[in-house]
Order: C-alpha cells, then structure tokens, then sequence
C-alpha cells in the first residue's frame, strides 16, 4: 500500500470551505484579541500558520 502525503497546497485548498465563522473562532482561541492580533502580527500568523500545516500533514500521514 502506497501512502501519499498531501502537500500544503491540498491542504490550503480544502480549507477554502471553512467559514467566515469557523475562522473567526480559530483566531480567537490562538491569539488574545483574535482577528485585530493577526493583523498586527503578520509575521508570527504565517509562522503559525506554516507550523499548523505541518502538523495537518501529519496528522494526515498518522492516519493514512
């Protein structure tokens, strides 16, 4: 059985069904101020960002 890994990309792309709502909650649980601390902290949201695609990828291999 082979196991393919998905790439960033397919993981960004299926995020593209998350809602307005559900991304709202996501940043209000990482960050203190939710949406307003993202935007003035650019840098650490892509670095999380990154660090939590990475941890999608695997645990999708833990799973596959």
């Amino acid at each position: 059985m082979i196991k393919t890994r998905k790439t960033k990309l397919q993981i960004l792309w299926s995020m593209r069904k998350w809602s307005i709502k559900y991304i709202n909650w996501r940043l209000i649980t990482a960050y203190p101020d939710g949406l307003k601390y993202a935007i003035r902290h650019p840098l650490e949201l892509c670095r999380d960002f990154w660090n939590y695609l990475i941890w999608c990828q695997e645990i999708d291999k833990d799973i596959n």
